[in-house]
């Protein structure tokens, strides 16, 4: 019987160090584009591994013509980005309010860098919020 506990501590004081070094850090970022052709970071350059979960963006109610392009760059590879247009969004205040879009899903897993911008060149000009959850381990 005291060979089985002590090969269990022994395993088990060889799984705490994994355990601990697996633990994630929740992260929320956040930023605000509201000039005509800038870029600014939603989550700036970072270093390690981790997993990006969804980004979440509010235009004005008086958007019209203001767009965002939302560029990912995983591990320093090559980017991709997509648009989110207003008026393809729904509105808050039924109807009359900003324009939102949710909490827009992903799983973007990431092993040495995660780069997120938001970028309005030639996309009109608005106050556009976006907020981005996502963890590094």
């Amino acid at each position: 019987m005291k060979i089985k506990q002590i090969l269990a501590t022994l395993a088990l004081s060889a799984l705490i160090p994994a355990l601990a070094s697996a633990a994630t850090t929740p992260k929320y970022s956040a930023a605000n584009i509201f000039s005509a052709s800038s870029t600014v970071d939603l989550i700036p350059t970072t270093s390690g591994s981790g997993n990006v979960y969804g980004i979440k963006c509010i235009f004005p109610s008086t958007a019209s013509g203001a767009s965002v392009r939302i560029t990912t760059t995983v591990d320093g590879a090559a980017s991709t980005n997509f648009v989110l247009d207003p008026t393809n969004l729904e509105r808050e205040s039924s109807g009359a309010g900003q324009f939102t879009s949710g909490w827009l899903v992903f799983d973007i897993p990431f092993s040495t860098s995660i780069h997120i911008q938001m970028d309005n060149n030639v996309l009109g000009t608005a106050s556009i919020n976006c907020w981005a959850t996502w963890v590094k381990n």
